[in-house]
Order: C-alpha cells, then sequence, then structure tokens
C-alpha cells in the first residue's frame, strides 16, 4: 500500500481529481453569484415607486423594493440555470420577434440562436418576467395535500367578514347634470323644495342613461355607477329610509335619493362558501410553498459587489 502512495502516476492522478473538483466547484460559486444593484437599477426602482405613490420611498420601502428586485433576480437567473428560455415557446416566438426587427438572416432557428448568442434574452423584460413567472409556477406547484374540514372551518371562523353577503340597497333618484346652463346645485335644490310639498317626482331631474331606479344594489354596485362618494351617502349619518334627501355628489352630477328598501348583511353558511374556502386553502398552501422554494434559493444565490460578495 505504501508502494503505491510512493507511485508519480498517483500523485498526478489525485492532483488532477482535485483541479477537477476545484474547478467544479468555482463554476458552481460563479453559477451562483448575482450583481448587485447598480445606481441606474436603483434609480428605476425609486421611478416606479414615486409614479405609483407620488411620494419618494422612505429607507424602509427601498429595503424592500431592493429585496423584491433581487427575488427576481434569483428566480430568473434559477430559471437561465434550468433552461426555461430553451423550452418555452412564448419566449422563443419573442426572440424571433426581435431578431426579426433587428435584421437577422437565416431560418428561424438560426434567428433564434443568433438571438441567444447575443444575450438578448437576458436583457428583454418581457422575457425576464415570463421565466419569473414560470420559476413561480415551479414554486408553488410545490404544495400538495386537500384541507379537512377542520381546516376549512378554521379559515372560515378566522375571518368571517369574509363571507357575507353585502348589504343592498332599492333606490330611486333625480339627476341634475353638470353640463347644463344652471348649477346642477342650485336646480337640485329647488326641486328637492318641490318635492317637500308635493312628493311627486314626475318632470323633475335630467335623464340619466343607467336609469331612476335601481333593485337591491350593493356599495360596489353603487360605486361603479355613480362613483365612490355617492356611494359613501348610504353610510352616512343623515341616511333615511324612504325619504327623498338631496342633492348628493356624483361624478356626473347632483342627486335626490330616495332608499326604499335595504336588505341586511348575510352571513353565508359554511357549506355554501366551502368550495371558496377549498381554493383560498389552496392558494395559500401555494403562496407558503413559494415562499419556501424562494428562501431555498436565497440560501444557494450570493449577491456581488464588484466581483466580492456581500
Amino acid at each position: 500500500m505504501i508502494f503505491l502512495f510512493r507511485q508519480p502516476f498517483l500523485h498526478f492522478l489525485l492532483i488532477g481529481i482535485l483541479l477537477f473538483a476545484l474547478q467544479h466547484y468555482q463554476g458552481l460559486a460563479k453559477t451562483y453569484q448575482l450583481a448587485s444593484l447598480d445606481e441606474g437599477a436603483t434609480q428605476l426602482l425609486v421611478d416606479d415607486f414615486f409614479s405609483m405613490t407620488a411620494r419618494m420611498p422612505a429607507p424602509s420601502d427601498m429595503k424592500k423594493l431592493v429585496a423584491k428586485e433581487l427575488d427576481k433576480r434569483i428566480l430568473f437567473a434559477e430559471g437561465l440555470r434550468l433552461n426555461f428560455h430553451r423550452d418555452d415557446s412564448v419566449i422563443l416566438q419573442r426572440l424571433l420577434r426581435n431578431a426579426i426587427f433587428l435584421g437577422f438572416e437565416g431560418s428561424d432557428k438560426e434567428k433564434i440562436r443568433a438571438a441567444f448568442e447575443l444575450g438578448i434574452h437576458e436583457s428583454d423584460e418581457v422575457i425576464r418576467a415570463r421565466i419569473v413567472q414560470r420559476m413561480a409556477s415551479v414554486g408553488r406547484s410545490h404544495a400538495t395535500g386537500t384541507p379537512t374540514d377542520a381546516e376549512l372551518m378554521d379559515l372560515y371562523q378566522a375571518d368571517l367578514s369574509a363571507w357575507q353577503e353585502p348589504a343592498r340597497y332599492t333606490f330611486e333618484h333625480l339627476f341634475f347634470s353638470v353640463d347644463r346652463e344652471q348649477e346642477p346645485v342650485e336646480r337640485a335644490a329647488l326641486a328637492f323644495e318641490q318635492l317637500q310639498a308635493d312628493s311627486s317626482p314626475q318632470g323633475l331631474g335630467d335623464i340619466f342613461l343607467p336609469g331612476t331606479q335601481f333593485s337591491a344594489k350593493s356599495l360596489r354596485d353603487v360605486a361603479s355607477i355613480f362613483g365612490v362618494s355617492f356611494s359613501e351617502y348610504f353610510n352616512s349619518k343623515e341616511f333615511l329610509l324612504k325619504v327623498w334627501q338631496g342633492p348628493i355628489a356624483s361624478v356626473f352630477g347632483q342627486h335626490i335619493v330616495r332608499v326604499t328598501a335595504i336588505d341586511p348583511v348575510q352571513q353565508q353558511d359554511f357549506n355554501a362558501v366551502r368550495r371558496e374556502l377549498a381554493q383560498r386553502w389552496q392558494e395559500e398552501q401555494e403562496n407558503a410553498a413559494f415562499e419556501a422554494y424562494l428562501a431555498q434559493l436565497r440560501g444557494r444565490y450570493r449577491v456581488t459587489t464588484d466581483g466580492e460578495l456581500q
């Protein structure tokens, strides 16, 4: 045995194995490295945040934005490692379109190959989003099992308000448009005085295309027709049943309203919403599976700055 360890060929063999192992490790380490966000990428996050919120992000906001962007980059990098960009018909069609736009010549396969060689798939935002989407599906697919009755009941009891039928209102209204010469508030106030003396609304108000009478409408329904400010009237302290009230503003003008009936909030039975509960349970399991998968990937990838691990 000692004689074997003294043989030069064995020394070369061991050195070769060690060099191969080191090279393999360095290759893996490079595969799982991500560059940190540069100044331009960070500024894009700031700009997007400002365009959506009309304010500059606070330090806590920036921390979340950067973390979310790094998560996307991790998912994208892993998707590339799994070759999602080479077997996805949507991505291949996108690359072909880009290649045609850039004037590449040859067959479709040659155009796509040329696009890959130029790294177009790494900078195209549509392709990046597609790969991130597929990676999210992979993570969610790790969820298994079916809910028990006890789990569904716990979900039902945890948020009873989510399983309520909203209150519904039956009402009529008179409409006074902003498109007329006279101020709608003045015209509505005058009509309201007439209604106090004579309860008949006939001949009063302007034409309102969606109608003048509405039956069993939820506040969401009302808001979709008249706007949120109008729907808030039904929750106000001044609200009275079967009495003309107003003027009440909407996105279209002014209204005088009379609510004639209210169907109160109804709690839906557990069995009536069982299917929706099972769907919510499944979504929660899939979200948890995705978060666990993403956490696993975060532990595998390392962020670098100028080649140095952070």
